[in-house]
């Protein structure tokens, strides 16, 4: 089995398509296959909250974590997306997990830690080398580009995924793209083969 076909919970991120209504990055990135750079990423620090079990195609559990963190944040000043908040998905079980007992972690970044009250978890993520493969796609091609990322671009540039954990950074709110697409960089931990 492909890493990819292992992973289709990473595809669950594209039903928030009607969630993201607060804007839209102007940050260039490319379509299609996909521009794909390894670099540092820096730390991150995540509000977020956590879901356990089925997810995939089911946008009123994006709706109801996304409502959850927006009720906090946007009140206490956290929330200004996309110019300096991001959304982050984030799927943390390895391959191989039960589809009903998979987690989903939908957060946004911070730009430090910060209180946050019952139901809300923060965490930062530590500084990785990853494959950041920046994307402009429609809500039906994030498992093209989650599998292009694992099965054609690691193998043909000798990389493996390594520690750490892989995510999505929504960029822009879709609904306000020309064309309804997702804005997105997919950064996957690497090491060199």
């Amino acid at each position: 089995m492909k890493i990819a076909l292992s992973r289709t919970a990473f595809i669950a991120f594209a039903v928030t398509v009607n969630l993201l209504t607060f804007g839209c990055a102007t940050a260039p990135h490319h379509s299609g296959k996909g521009e794909v750079r390894v670099q540092k990423m820096p730390e991150i620090h995540v509000a977020y909250v956590e879901h356990k079990g089925l997810h995939e195609g089911g946008g009123e559990v994006y709706d109801e974590l996304l409502g959850k963190l927006t009720g906090w944040a946007i009140p206490n000043g956290y929330w200004d997306f996309p110019r300096t908040t991001k959304i982050i998905c984030i799927y943390p079980d390895p391959p191989g997990v039960p589809e009903s007992e998979k987690r989903l972690w939908l957060g946004i970044t911070l730009q430090r830690i910060v209180p946050a009250p019952a139901g809300i978890n923060t965490m930062t993520i530590p500084e990785n080398t990853c494959a950041v493969g920046g994307f402009v796609i429609a809500e039906r091609e994030f498992a093209d580009a989650w599998g292009f990322m694992y099965d054609r671009w690691l193998p043909e540039n000798g990389y493996r995924p390594a520690e750490g954990l892989s995510f999505e950074l929504q960029k822009n709110g879709s609904c306000t793209h020309p064309e309804k697409k997702h804005i997105v960089d997919i950064c996957i931990p690497v090491r060199k083969n």
